[in-house]
């Protein structure tokens, strides 16, 4: 006896808001009707899911079921949603059936929207829509930026129009343009050879009369940047002028697009992301679908990295074995010692690599930066020795600990200079990486922890030996 359920052919109100929300009920509901054999409810579910909320419902979904509602949505939906995605999580959601229909949608796109899509997908789903569309010359063209540059997160719906040409003429142009065109922030007027000369704004067009030719009222051309332009450098230029939107040109000032606010947005959040994961020792590539054959090349690296590190301070450890014979007690002050240094050191260098992205850092201020650090990291050494030295002094007076005063003031004396260098050091590298052309991001990972490490071992043992032993 055939005991399955049938497929529901329509869900509750409120159901896919539930689901949104994790409600296990609701995203059962919603699971059912994927993987269904009910093409019509499967559609009509997906019809019912605004673009971003489908975004949402997927970061729910099984990989499998996210796919089958991937496959359900309308055209334009579903590009919108695959561009929003993370690029990692929209390359493992389509296959070759959903490629297929990517390479159809594509293909009838206009050039400008079909590169923005195309500039917003995995590199390697890139190439494949590229190869399917026969390479075309003009996308190519649209597309050949470096990933770290201004041109490779530009839009290329900017409006542009030329100085000869009448107020009312423009409008005629946008009216036109009006289903590729997402939101308008400029006009910007070119030469005949698109080099970008000046601009309108919304209340040019709106408080001029039509036949007003745009030579008289446009103003001067706004602050731009090249494609080439590293994505990081743009933020700062955009905040800088104070301007919601930037224009964007080639070396010969032809203008190419735009970075809107939202773009800005997602430059702060990819920067920020990067970062992240290289103070993490990562791979800025690296992200929670990796295969365990990415995973390897992506993070073995800095594992190795920290692996001669540790070796390093396992030799520095070694050269005092004569030492830790003579007193077992300091070896278990040697994770006390190292903690605090890595710590130490990767917040002063967090703190530096923050204002560097940020675009405050004032070179003219880093020594007196170094010198608060300094003296804020004294002070905080002073506490922790205290606090450690005063818990060496009570297990002392119980008799547990021969010679309790004198390894007091090492273990005190020792976790204040290791402090100050770490902070020290902290401040100082990313600094110099950046100076050497290296992301600063380097400095709070293996590179900091590691090196403090030693050091901190190294002055532990230097000390005790002369002042304990």
């Amino acid at each position: 006896m055939d005991t399955q359920t049938e497929t529901p052919q329509t869900l509750e109100p409120g159901t896919i808001r539930l689901a949104i929300s994790g409600d296990r009920d609701a995203l059962a509901a919603v699971t059912e009707v994927l993987r269904g054999s009910d093409t019509a409810a499967r559609k009509a579910l997906a019809a019912a899911v605004a673009p971003t909320d489908a975004i949402r419902l997927i970061l729910r979904l099984k990989s499998k079921d996210a796919k089958r509602l991937l496959k359900a949505l309308p055209d334009t939906p579903s590009l919108r949603v695959l561009n929003e995605l993370d690029p990692a999580l929209a390359g493992d959601l389509v296959d070759e059936g959903l490629r297929a229909r990517l390479h159809k949608l594509v293909s009838r796109l206009h050039e400008d929207a079909a590169a923005e899509f195309l500039a917003g997908m995995p590199s390697s789903l890139r190439a494949d829509l590229l190869n399917d569309l026969g390479n075309p010359a003009e996308l190519l063209s649209r597309l050949d930026h470096a990933d770290e540059s201004a041109g490779a997160v530009m839009a290329h719906d900017a409006i542009y129009t030329t100085a000869e040409r009448t107020i009312g003429e423009v409008i005629e142009q946008i009216r036109a343009n009006s289903d590729r065109i997402r939101r308008i922030y400029a006009v910007y007027v070119v030469d005949e050879r698109r080099h970008l000369i000046g601009a309108l704004k919304m209340r040019d067009l709106l408080l001029n009369p039509d036949d007003c030719p745009v030579a008289e009222v446009m103003r001067p051309a706004p602050k731009a940047v090249t494609a080439d332009r590293d994505r990081a450098e743009v933020v700062h230029e955009a905040e800088a002028a104070g301007l919601p939107v930037l224009p964007v040109v080639d070396g010969d000032g032809k203008l190419l697009g735009r970075i809107t606010p939202e773009e800005l947005r997602e430059i702060d959040q990819a920067e920020a992301d990067e970062d992240i994961k290289i103070m993490a020792g990562l791979r800025p590539d690296s992200s929670a679908l990796d295969t365990p054959f990415q995973i390897v090349p992506r993070r073995l690296p800095w594992l190795a990295a920290g692996l001669v590190g540790a070796g390093i301070a396992a030799l520095v450890v070694g050269a005092y074995e004569d030492a830790l014979v003579q007193a077992a007690i300091l070896a278990s002050l040697i994770p006390i010692v190292m903690s605090l240094a890595g710590n130490a050191g990767i917040q002063a260098s967090t703190v530096t690599v923050q204002a560097q992205t940020a675009g405050t850092f004032w070179i003219g201020d880093l020594w007196r930066r170094i010198v608060r650090e300094i003296g804020g990291a004294a002070l905080n050494g002073a506490v922790v020795g205290a606090l450690v030295g005063t818990g060496i002094l009570v297990i002392g007076a119980t008799g547990g600990i021969d010679r309790a005063p004198a390894l007091a003031l090492a273990a005190a004396l020792t976790l204040v200079l290791v402090t100050v260098q770490a902070s020290a050091i902290g401040s100082l590298v990313p600094v110099v990486l950046e100076r050497l052309g290296f992301d600063p991001a380097v400095a709070t990972g293996v590179f900091i922890t590691t090196s403090n490490d030693v050091i901190g071992v190294l002055l532990f043992f230097v000390i005790a030996t002369a002042i304990y032993l």
